[in-house]
């Protein structure tokens, strides 16, 4: 951290143009219940909200306490979320704060090129997410019904001995392990490609463990699709139609959003060595 304690926090970056239409933004509060104002420079402005005050606590306690850290992240979002419906936002990454405005506006000079790049990039778009979660044991009735490979091992099951039954028994599972697995991938190759063909872009993000997403399904697809605006309706038709034919093999496509671009578009307002920028 430089010697100048940062003061104020970033949170994304819009045209200079769209700053009068950014009253949702203004009417939330930022991290420690700030108000939200805006920073232009030339083409771009960035929106940023005021710190506390050093005598009110200090900058690295915080980046220190989790529960700060929790409540600032989520405060975040919620300033991003209020811009999505009207103007596009590029975000930026959590946790860049700046010692004054003339620090906000030094980046904006410094990065405008890549910023403007980037706006482009996200112009018009939003970012949406799909969970696919499988129920294993439909999956595994719906196999043991309709897969040739299956069904053949339970013909020579019931034709085999005692205890050359007991071993094709244990084939079976394997048999059926296998294809769980592949049809999985069937599920997942086949939506995402859909999806990806309605969307600009896309980007696969981490499976979920059952201790955040709270599902007893299993998850098995994470992705976050960037759509734009005049494609969201083909969006929503394609992925009602692959949960549809998905359905009755015991996968359920959870769609979320619209969110900010942050799987597209997580900028870092300055680079490393920019004074006055600090990331956790």
């Amino acid at each position: 951290m430089s010697a100048v304690e940062p003061r104020i926090y970033a949170y994304g970056i819009v045209r200079s143009c769209d700053v009068h239409d950014l009253a949702g933004a203004r009417s939330v509060h930022g991290v420690s219940g700030r108000a939200v104002r805006t920073v232009a420079c030339g083409r771009l402005a960035a929106l940023v909200s005021d710190l506390p005050a050093p005598a009110e606590t200090s900058l690295d306690d915080v980046w220190h306490d989790p529960d700060r850290i929790k409540s600032m992240v989520l405060d975040h979002h919620r300033v991003l979320q209020s811009v999505i419906e009207s103007r596009t936002v590029l975000p930026v990454r959590f946790g860049a704060v700046f010692s004054d405005d003339d620090g906000v506006a030094t980046a904006l000079v410094q990065h405008r090129q890549a910023l403007v790049d980037a706006l482009e990039r996200v112009d018009g778009a939003r970012e949406w997410g799909v969970k696919i979660f499988c129920d294993r044991d439909v999956l595994g009735l719906r196999l043991k019904r309709d897969s040739d490979a299956v069904r053949v091992a339970h013909e020579q099951i019931e034709a085999a001995s005692a205890g050359r039954a007991f071993f094709l028994r244990r084939q079976l599972e394997q048999c059926i392990g296998q294809e769980i697995r592949q049809a999985m991938i069937r599920c997942v190759t086949d939506s995402h490609q859909r999806l990806s063909a309605a969307a600009r872009a896309t980007a696969t993000l981490s499976i979920q463990p059952p201790a955040i997403h709270r599902r007893a399904d299993e998850m098995v697809w994470n992705g976050a699709y960037l759509v734009a605006r005049e494609r969201e309706t083909r969006f929503f038709a394609v992925i009602d139609a692959v949960r549809d034919v998905c359905r009755r093999s015991g996968f359920d496509h959870e769609l979320s959003g619209p969110w900010a671009p942050c799987s597209f578009a997580d900028y870092r307002l300055g680079a490393s060595d920019d004074e006055g920028s600090h990331r956790t």
